[in-house]
């Protein structure tokens, strides 16, 4: 399978990554982002209610009728389902579909994984059926950060996951569970490919609030992809263009710069060519490669 860019916007409705030290891009380089990713057929983009305004953004900037969106909703149930939640979700969805100036997405995620282990969920997969025959979305997700956050949910009622991976956070890139997703018609959305722009940082300038242990692993890995001549954007991408199954490969940009530095290595030839054994250089504390976790100081 021939993977494809994604671009995600948490970047336009707010600061967002630990390495975000310029903020919210304006009104005008959000414009131009978008320009130079059309410019280079990205034709997905990635978004959610939870991302401040970035659906309304997207709604008043993407007249381009030939794109692909995805956004992600939170249930907002804390016990159970009812009727009534299912009517919330539903005025949500149609403010979604409103801030983005569309009759139909591509894709809706559940942002919580945990809402479908609540109790009476069948009603959030009646509902979400419902609005996939309506013609309102066409694939009902999840975004998940962990392989049991799928447990003991009917795989057969998702056709979307989405899921972090990155060179450090290769917990998910395990055969038996890709196959698994394939097996069941899941197409597979990956994100946090850049662990929210560390991979793109020199050590020395990792925010201090890192533990020590990965800042060494961090250093060392700078050296080997230094002694084979790639950049920290170059391993990052070469690492994510060996994985043969994601449909979509997800990342966000703070300018149209970065998003240019991406292309660029997207479509080099020493990225496709190089032969880091990447496995070494995955990292297995879970309180480090879990932005969830992060402890700031």
């Amino acid at each position: 399978m021939k993977s494809q860019l994604c671009l995600g916007t948490a970047q336009f409705g707010g600061k967002y990554g630990v390495t975000n030290k310029d903020g919210k891009p304006d009104d005008k380089e959000i414009e131009l982002i978008l320009k130079n990713a059309l410019s280079n057929n990205i034709k997905f983009f990635d978004t959610a209610n939870a991302y401040g305004d970035a659906e309304t953004i997207l709604g008043e900037k993407l007249k381009n009728g030939n794109i692909n969106l995805i956004t992600k909703f939170n249930s907002g149930v804390k016990d159970s389902f009812s009727d009534y939640e299912i009517h919330k979700l539903e005025n949500n969805l149609k403010k979604t579909l409103k801030n983005l100036r569309r009759n139909d997405i591509d894709s809706y995620l559940l942002h919580d994984a945990s809402a479908l282990k609540k109790k009476n969920s069948y009603l959030l997969f009646n509902w979400l059926e419902e609005m996939r025959s309506h013609g309102k979305i066409k694939r009902i997700g999840i975004s998940i950060y962990e392989e049991s956050d799928l447990d003991d949910i009917p795989l057969q009622n998702i056709q979307v996951v989405q899921m972090p991976i990155s060179i450090y956070d290769q917990r998910l890139l395990k055969n038996s569970f890709i196959n698994r997703l394939l097996e069941n018609n899941i197409s597979i959305h990956i994100r946090s490919i850049f662990l929210q722009g560390l991979l793109l940082q020199k050590s020395i300038n990792w925010p201090k609030h890192i533990n020590k242990k990965f800042l060494k692993h961090h250093y060392n890995y700078e050296n080997e992809i230094s002694a084979n001549n790639l950049s920290l954007m170059d391993a990052a991408i070469s690492f994510i263009k060996q994985l043969d199954f994601p449909e979509l490969i997800l990342f966000g940009v703070t300018s149209s710069l970065e998003l240019k530095s991406i292309n660029k290595s997207w479509n080099s030839e020493k990225v496709l060519n190089n032969q880091l054994n990447f496995k070494t250089f995955r990292w297995d504390n879970i309180n480090d490669i879990d932005p969830r976790k992060w402890i700031y100081n």
